[in-house]
């Protein structure tokens, strides 16, 4: 029996701190991150290739989070998105209806934010 691939997600946030701290804690977990510094570079590479979990800012320059949890459906209807925010203004009730799996703030919990990622990645 042949060894699984890892799982591959793509991290979007135009914010370098975040994407390295969040893309190193799920390198260490065994996840294959490709990241994105903005959506128009996440939908590139949605187009280019095939990812398991989309974790997107929602506030981003160019496109935002909201682009890309709206692109990422159209191509993929079953990929699971999480959207995460700095904002607490922010409300989930938009991302949520437009299929988003889960909607946290940048402030909650790192062991409730690596729950949820677990949950919708390992389903």
């Amino acid at each position: 029996m042949g060894k699984t691939r890892p799982k591959k997600i793509l991290l979007v946030d135009d914010e370098e701190i975040i994407r390295d701290a969040l893309g190193g804690l799920l390198k260490t977990e065994g996840y294959k991150i490709i990241e994105a510094c903005d959506g128009v570079q996440a939908i590139e590479r949605l187009h280019g290739e095939q990812f398991d979990l989309v974790i997107t800012d929602i506030k981003m320059p160019k496109k935002s989070g909201m682009d890309v949890l709206i692109e990422a459906k159209q191509l993929y209807p079953d990929i699971e998105v999480i959207m995460i925010t700095g904002f607490t203004s922010e409300s989930p009730d938009k991302a949520l209806e437009l299929g988003a799996k889960d909607f946290i703030y940048k402030s909650s919990r790192i062991a409730e934010f690596i729950d949820m990622i677990l949950n919708a990645i390992e389903r």
